[in-house]
């Protein structure tokens, strides 16, 4: 286990991601899984759709990976649909469709509110049951992996993350309308 935290990855696609990440996963036991490209080339032909890059590169290098202690509620490619198809009911009553339309549900929330990419822009929102609302939590996909990995390091490690959490968040999870406080309690 780790003594000090550091950030293994900072933008999915820098030199040496792959490998970084990979230790880092190691460290804690999780099993490093990628995925076969022809599985997210089905997905992308299924939705019509083109997968942001950095989730593309996720998915094919760590998208098998099992573990309640990373990436928990990540669903596979194949699980992925529209919010428009699914059975979250608040959502289709309270949302419209113009702001529902373009969401692909890859994750849930701990409350089990859908998490989702916009199959344009690749930013990332929430829609939430409790309190009712829709909220960007993320810019994109790797502050999305970030934000797991200071989960994961909450959860299981052993290092003075605490004191570094404030500053990582500042630099690396911020954004120009970010719901900062939808993003706090709900995931």
């Amino acid at each position: 286990m780790p003594t000090n935290f550091y950030l293994p990855v900072q933008k999915i696609g820098e030199p040496d991601w792959i490998q970084k990440l990979t230790t880092y996963l190691e460290n804690y036991d999780i099993e490093c899984e990628g995925l076969d490209s022809g599985v997210l080339q089905e997905t992308e032909a299924r939705l019509e759709i083109k997968m942001p890059e950095a989730m593309w590169e996720y998915y094919l290098y760590f998208g098998g990976i099992q573990s309640s202690d990373f990436m928990y509620n990540l669903k596979k490619p194949d699980e992925w649909m529209f919010l428009t198809d699914t059975n979250w009911s608040f959502v289709k009553l309270y949302f419209t469709l113009p702001e529902i339309s373009s969401m692909i549900v890859f994750s849930e929330s701990p409350g089990n509110d859908p998490v989702c990419f916009d199959k344009v822009s690749g930013e990332i929102y929430l829609f939430s049951h409790d309190p009712l609302q829709k909220g960007k939590i993320f810019q994109d996909f790797t502050q999305y992996l970030i934000y797991e990995i200071m989960e994961t390091e909450k959860l299981v490690g052993d290092s003075d993350f605490a004191e570094k959490e404030e500053e990582i968040t500042a630099q690396f999870l911020s954004a120009d309308t970010i719901d900062y406080a939808l993003r706090h309690i709900k995931m």
